[in-house]
């Protein structure tokens, strides 16, 4: 999933009031310790979408503010001023209008989404609904601290993008012509340096590189602090509880129902509650999630993320597109690995193949990551992600990457590419009839009950594949545990039980001879294991054992891992971006190490 940030014009940024460890700075000489923070206006998180119809009146309004609406046989689109809309259909009974919230993208960090938004009638005439809106917080955190040697340190943290400005530790040097500070990182060639200056009000402004103007930092307090934090209080014993039952599929039980030690667990939840921030290299898990037998029993959430929250799951999202394949074969639909979308997807651009082939491109091939398309996660290929978001020329993304030049024939070589991952998407589309992402409410969402979720689009408006969704971690798991029970959720079998083993099956090795890397190339962007459909194969070491495993992972650390042998599901959301030598250790270091491990029944 693509993360580019962008400039930020500062018109309504909100610094953070209230106090810190230090109040006030006194002079140059004397450090502003303590914990100061900074985020951009966040949108609201709900609007009121009202649509009223009398005769062959239509209006609409969002909140307090009337809204450009248009009806034409029973669609019906509403426009908001700031670029926001709705587009829905009128059921033939007219109980309802179902459709979908559309936001914009933002400057910062978010690409513009699909909400699933329905209104019901609540009486002749008028139709309601409380719209899920997708929060945008950017925030910047600037912890000042004496370090053991009496130098004042400082670290910069981000939890939404884990934009640093490049170093995870700074030291605080005053300067001696006038009352500011410079932040500096490194030495020679490779320093880094950012002014930091007093301001009025007992504020700090900082350079931050990555927004168009400088930010001006306020000690943090309260509900803002505790994003900085895994946990602001942690003193005393941590007591677990099953997860709370609530009205969303989920059957819980405690930990010994389910066959953990929770002494074992509460001992795990007490290590990550302590994570320190101040560390060169953090470890930032914002939720952490077990299923087993199909029952949650384990929800903990930390930095300030809660079970509501909508987290991005990034690359994790990918397996989405393998995911509707069963459900689409479930419900009867002719899809599956042999399918070969790039003939039909030129054919319709008016376009003829350029690489004969490319007719031999399938899904199987675009899910192994095996197209030989000229397609990896390096910028410097074409088919990068980066590459393709960045240009504006072409804003179908299935026909920008069925376009792109052949470099090996299909099968014969692997690498990771968002583009292939988002290309299954087009068989999706023409086999359900709709937009991916309505496919996925429809197929996915709706029966296994998740709440408000978003999904990402690319710039033509069709839902993107790639990655990036945010969703609870609750209803994240439930994928997990569906694949666990052979494609079941509740009874209800969604996904084709012979295409989740299928599609969890080993189908390449992820080496240095599948890449053509060299081994310390191949070390520096592969974790190893082998590569299902979509799913990465892998094994969970637990002492002296080794589990067979699958998981679908993302950025950050968005991981969901089933270990069928041991009927266990575990998720992780995380911020550890760009640090995939933290999190790609956590399913042995956390699943292996500590949750089975804790299995009475697995000694």
């Amino acid at each position: 999933m693509r993360r580019l940030i962008m400039t930020l014009v500062l018109i309504g940024a909100i610094p953070i009031s209230g106090s810190a460890m230090t109040q006030t700075i006194a002079s140059a000489r004397e450090a502003p310790l303590g914990l100061w923070s900074w985020r951009a206006n966040n949108a609201a998180e709900s609007r009121l979408l009202m649509i009223e119809n009398d005769g062959d009146v239509w209006q609409a309004t969002i909140g307090s503010e009337s809204a450009l609406l248009n009806h034409d046989q029973g669609e019906i689109s509403v426009v908001h001023p700031d670029g926001s809309s709705f587009v829905g259909q009128l059921s033939a009974d007219r109980s309802e209008i179902r459709g979908y919230w559309y936001q914009p993208s933002a400057a910062v960090h978010y690409q513009s989404v699909a909400t699933p938004t329905n209104l019901t009638a609540e009486n002749s005439g008028q139709w309601r609904a409380q719209v899920s809106i997708q929060p945008r917080p950017f925030h910047v955190f600037l912890d000042i601290f004496e370090g053991e040697d009496a130098q004042i340190l400082a670290v910069i943290r981000n939890p939404e993008g884990n934009d640093t400005l490049g170093a995870s530790r700074f030291r605080l040097v005053a300067n001696e012509a006038d009352d500011n500070w410079t932040l500096v990182a490194g030495s020679g060639g490779r320093e880094r340096r950012h002014d930091l200056r007093p301001a009025d009000g007992g504020a700090l402004v900082l350079e931050y590189d990555h927004l168009a103007k400088p930010i001006t930092l306020r000690p943090a307090t309260g509900a803002i602090e505790a994003k900085y934090y895994s946990r602001r209080d942690t003193q005393g014993s941590i007591a677990l509880a099953s997860p709370p039952q609530q009205d969303d599929g989920w059957v819980v039980a405690t930990p010994e129902e389910a066959g953990f030690d929770s002494a074992a667990l509460e001992a795990l939840t007490r290590k990550l509650a302590t994570a320190d921030p101040r560390n060169r290299r953090p470890q930032m898990i914002h939720s952490l999630l077990v299923a087993r037998g199909g029952k949650l029993v384990f929800e903990e959430y930390f930095f300030g993320h809660d079970r509501n929250m909508r987290h991005d799951v990034r690359s994790a999202g990918k397996v989405f597109g393998s995911v509707m394949i069963g459900a689409l074969q479930q419900k009867g639909h002719a899809i599956d690995a042999a399918h070969r979308p790039i003939p039909d997807i030129l054919e319709n651009a008016g376009q003829a193949i350029d690489d004969k082939r490319k007719a031999d491109i399938t899904l199987g091939h675009l899910m192994t990551f095996t197209s030989g398309l000229d397609c990896d996660a390096n910028s410097d290929s074409i088919g990068s992600e980066s590459r393709m978001w960045e240009q504006q020329d072409e804003t179908d993304y299935w026909l920008y990457t069925a376009r792109l030049p052949m470099l090996h024939d299909p099968g014969n070589r692997y690498a990771y590419c968002s583009g292939s991952a988002n290309l299954v998407g087009a068989s999706l589309a023409a086999a359900g009839g709709t937009t991916v992402y309505d496919l996925f409410d429809r197929l996915i969402a709706k029966p296994l009950k998740f709440g408000p979720y978003h999904w990402a689009l690319a710039p033509n408006g069709e839902g993107y594949l790639g990655g990036g969704a945010y969703m609870r971690p609750r209803d994240i798991l439930k994928i997990g545990a569906m694949f666990a029970a052979n494609g079941a959720w509740n009874g209800n079998q969604v996904i084709d039980e012979a295409w989740v083993k299928e599609s969890t099956a080993p189908k390449v090795a992820i080496s240095a001879q599948t890449t053509g890397m060299s081994p310390e190339q191949f070390g520096n962007n592969y974790f190893g294991g082998s590569q299902a459909y979509i799913w990465r194969t892998d094994v969970v070491k637990s002492g002296e054992t080794s589990y067979r495993s699958y998981e679908a992972s993302g950025n950050g650390g968005q991981l969901l891992i089933i270990v069928p042998e041991l009927d266990l599901v575990v998720g992780f959301t995380g911020g550890n971006y760009r640090m995939g030598g933290i999190w790609g250790r956590w399913r042995d270091q956390i699943v292996g190490g500590h949750i089975i491990a804790a299995m009475t029944d697995a000694r």
